[in-house]
């Protein structure tokens, strides 16, 4: 009987064990995913959302230059103006390596078809008032897209954290769960061998 008693209590133990570890496993699993999701939005919301926005920034200061560069008539001028198109063109193609939404991807197509209008109708000061007006508000629309996604990223991430901060308490209740049972076995064990020798001293 108490060889019998001795087997279930292992096999108990053994089960116990099995599951707990698994579930710190998986616990530890789904930490990590949650992880590297959250280092994938703060990569995204740098590369994709802050440094974007700061290159259409640039490219609005530019098209500003440029204006008033045009409008004060300087004999280096066009030299000017063309050394910020440039300028823009260079920043136009950082904007583009990055990560555009379908939303982002229309509006800069347009932008890009505004500022060739605006290259080409430099002469019409009234025609290029207007294309310069529809650029530039195109790239106000560029800007209000990057801080839409900036949020929705961040809700994403904050959404990460959470998840990993519940995973992490479950880790913990677990760990505690399998210390108590450890105990009690272990007691159980002790009030066992103590009776064994009780009735080896009463016999």
């Amino acid at each position: 009987m108490t060889r019998a008693f001795i087997i279930k209590n292992k096999a108990r133990l053994v089960l116990a064990l099995a599951v707990l570890t698994a579930m710190l496993l998986l616990a530890n699993w789904n930490g990590r995913d949650n992880v590297r999701a959250l280092d994938k939005t703060l990569t995204s919301i740098m590369n994709d959302r802050l440094l974007p926005a700061t290159f259409v920034h640039e490219i609005s200061n530019k098209l500003y230059e440029n204006k008033l560069t045009a409008a004060a008539s300087a004999p280096d001028a066009q030299a000017k103006i063309s050394s910020n198109y440039a300028a823009i063109e260079a920043l136009a193609k950082k904007y583009e390596a990055t990560q555009l939404t379908k939303e982002e991807s229309a509006k800069w197509k347009a932008f890009r078809i505004q500022l060739n209008n605006l290259r080409k109708q430099e002469a019409d000061e009234n025609n290029a008032e207007y294309v310069f007006t529809q650029a530039l508000k195109s790239l106000d629309q560029l800007i209000a897209i990057q801080v839409g996604e900036s949020s929705r990223l961040l809700q994403s991430g904050q959404r990460n954290v959470s998840s990993s901060i519940l995973t992490a308490n479950f880790g913990v209740v677990v760990c505690i769960l399998l210390g108590l049972f450890i105990m009690v076995l272990l007691s159980a064990r002790e009030q066992m061998i103590l009776r064994q020798d009780e009735r080896h001293l009463m016999n």
